[in-house]
């Protein structure tokens, strides 16, 4: 963590310059949205006062002058002070051991009383973000808002440095805030400024402060870093599947080809498919380039998940169940079925959004995508079954 002069780079430079340190906000909810914003930390000497609300800042100039005397003679006036070092050598010394408090408010409040400072009424505290310490062995939590820090330092949010649509978060789709190495969720932000034991700052990962458990970010990075792409690939298989299937059927029905040829070129076209995604898939960006970026897949997700419905349902009813049929075929078709209504089930909590049902609503997102994805797997196998042979009877035939 490096300190920044703020004031003194606004009077350095004017408003026309950018600033040369390259910084991440922290995000917040405010007023049920996510805002990027500042983030304020603060520390400092202060008191209470007996019937009054909130708490007092000490005057700087009297900060100033206690350390100035205290540097003067540093063994005569108030010694105390030397037992507050710099424990994480970063050329500046912090207040975060338990002896370091004690020294703190034992130097302010002989101070005080040497200025003639009126006391009465009054107890001194060492302010620490969250926390006003009367001592190290007595302290208090301050009331504060979910998205500070502290209530004693401001939290602004940010509006200003817009950049390009295509820079913005989601021009890359979902994955550019539900990803592992994404830091919308999981960048690090202070959660205290200096640590009772190394004075180190002390962080923590961005979705704590938006009040969301790590179990649904890895739940979220899992959907879209990994179920979704999945789902895309499989839907292109089933799409080329289904089309080579109508195709193959009206070649055997027009003489055009022979039922064992269609078999052999059945295995053909699945090899070269395959084949074709793995590819595509082990290229860094080809996949993309020759079919659709991401953003548009994930805008267009309800249409993806049209076009497995409507495939999958036709493939379900293309043939009715008879002895003839397999046992395999007849077990296909149940799994089917059963992915075609849970999808359906999930894809309803989505759109109603029931109150007091959020948890089974955030899982049915994951539950719908998965389940489009075993849906086409199973459209996909009933398309291959079809294509080929089932205990010697020529699915073409009839």
């Amino acid at each position: 963590m490096k300190f920044w002069n703020h004031y003194g780079e606004l009077d350095l430079f004017t408003a026309m310059d950018q600033p040369t340190d390259v910084t991440k906000p922290t995000l917040f909810r405010y007023k049920g949205k996510i805002y990027p914003g500042n983030r304020v930390h603060s520390s400092w000497v202060g008191f209470e006062e007996d019937g009054k609300k909130g708490l007092n800042q000490l005057f700087m100039k009297d900060f100033f002058q206690m350390w100035m005397q205290h540097q003067a003679d540093t063994s005569k006036n108030y010694p105390e002070l030397s037992l507050i070092k710099d424990d994480n050598n970063d050329g500046i010394i912090e207040v975060n051991r338990p002896e370091e408090i004690d020294a703190l408010l034992t130097s302010v409040k002989n101070y005080l009383g040497n200025t003639g400072f009126p006391l009465d009424g009054k107890r001194l505290v060492w302010v620490s973000d969250i926390r006003a310490y009367y001592s190290s062995k007595e302290s208090r939590e301050l009331p504060r808002e979910e998205y500070e820090a502290t209530a004693y330092a401001s939290v602004y949010k940010f509006s200003h440095d817009i950049a390009p649509a295509k820079a913005a978060l989601g021009a890359g789709g979902c994955t550019d805030c539900h990803h592992s190495a994404s830091p919308f969720f999981e960048g690090k932000v202070l959660k205290e400024i200096f640590s009772a034991k190394d004075g180190k700052p002390k962080w923590m990962p961005n979705y704590e402060i938006l009040g969301i458990t790590s179990p649904w970010i890895k739940l979220g990075t899992f959907r879209e870093a990994s179920v979704k792409p999945f789902l895309y690939i499989i839907t292109g298989l089933l799409i080329i599947l289904a089309v080579v299937s109508i195709l193959l059927q009206l070649a055997v029905k027009n003489g055009i080809l022979s039922p064992q040829k269609a078999k052999l070129l059945t295995w053909v076209v699945l090899a070269g498919v395959i084949a074709f995604f793995l590819i595509a898939a082990l290229s860094p960006g080809l996949l993309e380039y020759i079919t659709l970026s991401r953003f548009s897949l994930d805008a267009n997700h309800f249409w993806i998940a049209v076009i497995i419905y409507l495939i999958s349902i036709a493939i379900m009813f293309s043939r009715k169940i008879d002895k003839k049929t397999s046992g395999t075929e007849i077990a296909i078709r149940k799994l089917g079925w059963f992915f075609i209504i849970a999808g359906a089930l999930c894809g309803m909590l989505i759109l109603l959004k029931i109150d007091g049902l959020s948890i089974v609503t955030r899982l049915a997102y994951t539950g719908f995508d998965l389940s489009l994805i075993f849906m086409a797997i199973t459209s996909i196998i009933s398309l291959f079954l079809k294509m080929t042979f089932i205990k010697g009877e020529n699915q073409y035939d009839g």
